[in-house]
């Protein structure tokens, strides 16, 4: 009979009827029986599938026998919820979160700031630095609509409209643009305002164009890409063709140097004895510039004779 009792049992694990208790097993509790023993189980714990299990933290067995918390989830008091690793961070609706610093959960879970508001410290308001602007908090070091913005943002405090072409930067308004225009046609041996190749250039890009500098063949093309390069012209009103390329990499003796006291720092490669010339042309009308070009035509003064314009594109990539 005992035995025919411990068949039955075995049959009703085997198409999964749930074992209520822990069961005295025929092995006589030695521990290597697939059936819980009275004897090893805790007082907390519930018998689940032959096997026991506290329901407060089993994440296969979380509130009740069967229920399993998935992956990233653990069982907390019954039920599954994320861990949140950092001490700071909160978990809402399922995602861990620093309800000091999120601004949609400032404070706690579920607390949304307006807009334009940060959250600091739990609390939901303008960020260190900002000022309130027609109603919302503003940094007045980039807001293109109130740059340069003080006090109380009103009147003459509430900074300057920066251009269509213009952004915010340091709170002061500047040119967006890459590319910002051309000096006038210039030989291989740049001269500009008295001075001799780079020095010269950079200095006239600057006195019209300020906060400029000689364009590199990259910067020329990402004014491109923007639909800076059409119709150009130098700040003669001076329609412009093609322009001398920058080119750090040249060695001096690739330059236009006349004389040893003429090693100036230039950009491009080009060459009084007439080796090497680097540039690009332009279609005006469709502002699209060609691969960078190098010219050779023989010995002489050769290309360093040619005259082309030189581009000035903005120091930093547009704010």
């Amino acid at each position: 009979m005992r035995t025919l009792v411990y068949l039955i049992a075995l049959g009703m694990i085997g198409i999964g009827v749930a074992i209520s208790g822990c069961e005295t097993c025929p092995d006589g509790n030695a521990g290597n029986s697939l059936y819980c023993h009275a004897a090893t189980c805790s007082a907390n714990e519930a018998v689940c599938a032959g096997a026991c299990a506290n329901l407060m933290s089993d994440r296969d067995n979380c509130g009740i026998c069967g229920k399993t918390c998935g992956d990233g989830m653990s069982c907390s008091q019954g039920q599954c919820s994320e861990t949140c690793t950092n001490a700071k961070e909160t978990r809402c609706n399922g995602t861990c979160i620093d309800t000091l610093a999120d601004p949609a959960n400032c404070g706690t879970c579920g607390n949304a700031c307006k807009a334009s508001q940060a959250c600091n410290a739990g609390t939901c308001g303008c960020a260190p630095g900002s000022l309130v602007c027609s109603g919302l908090c503003t940094n007045p070091a980039t807001n293109r609509y109130h740059c340069g913005a003080t006090a109380d943002c009103m009147g003459s405090n509430a900074g300057k409209v920066c251009g269509i072409n213009e952004g915010c930067a340091g709170g002061v308004c500047v040119s967006s643009l890459i590319y910002r225009g051309s000096l006038p046609a210039s030989m291989g041996r740049w001269m500009y305002g008295g001075q001799l190749g780079l020095a010269g250039a950079n200095a006239e890009c600057a006195a019209h164009f300020p906060g400029s500098e000689v364009c590199s063949a990259a910067k020329l093309m990402m004014a491109q890409a923007k639909n800076e390069l059409v119709n150009a012209t130098d700040y003669n009103n001076m329609p412009v063709t093609d322009w001398w390329i920058d080119d750090p990499t040249a060695m001096p003796k690739e330059r236009c140097n006349f004389t040893t006291q003429e090693n100036m720092p230039w950009t491009y490669a080009t060459q009084h004895i007439g080796s090497y010339s680097k540039y690009v042309t332009l279609t005006r009308a469709t502002g699209v510039i060609t691969s960078v070009q190098t010219g050779n035509i023989g010995a002489g003064t050769g290309l360093c004779a040619q005259t082309r314009f030189v581009a000035c594109c903005s120091i930093v990539t547009a704010p």
